[in-house]
């Protein structure tokens, strides 16, 4: 089992109309199990806004929200793919915007975490065949496995 995964973090098919509610439907999991305190959405929503984290790969527009430790009571990676891309703020960009569709969520409680869990994600989706391994995803089993292996499994290693 991976410390970094719950599987209730694993959303497949998501209808999000907007990155605002991408971030509850994810937010609001990591509050109700108490792997956030309650400011953890503003706190997305904020940091989205100051430092937008959509990255525009190969194949498909990937965001990866996160936001202060200070959030985040215990290190947990979420999975949502939306039915339809949404716009996403451009990671380092100038107003660019991303048609996004699939959505990693780094809840990292300690800021050692978030870089390299933010460096292991960048290096994972440059990988088009995990990205299309990603698009094929039909229950949260096989996500929830795909992940472990492809991701949290080293992750865990690493931040020991």
């Amino acid at each position: 089992m991976s410390k970094l995964l719950d599987k209730d973090l694993i959303i497949l098919n998501s209808k999000a109309s907007h990155y605002s509610v991408v971030f509850r439907e994810l937010g609001q999991v990591m509050i109700d199990k108490g792997f956030a305190n309650a400011n953890y959405i503003d706190g997305l929503l904020e940091r989205e806004a100051s430092f937008p984290t959509g990255i525009q790969t190969e194949t498909v527009g990937i965001a990866l929200p996160h936001t202060d430790a200070s959030f985040v009571n215990e290190s947990k990676i979420g999975l949502l793919v939306l039915e339809n891309p949404l716009k996403f703020g451009m990671m380092g960009g100038d107003g660019e915007e991303v048609e996004v569709k699939i959505v990693f969520l780094l809840g990292c409680s300690e800021g050692n975490q978030h870089l390299q869990a933010l460096q292991n994600v960048i290096e994972l989706i440059q990988d088009v065949k995990f990205v299309n391994q990603v698009f094929s995803l039909t229950d949260k089993e096989e996500a929830y496995e795909l992940l472990k292996n492809k991701l949290t499994i080293q992750l865990e290693e690493e931040v020991k």
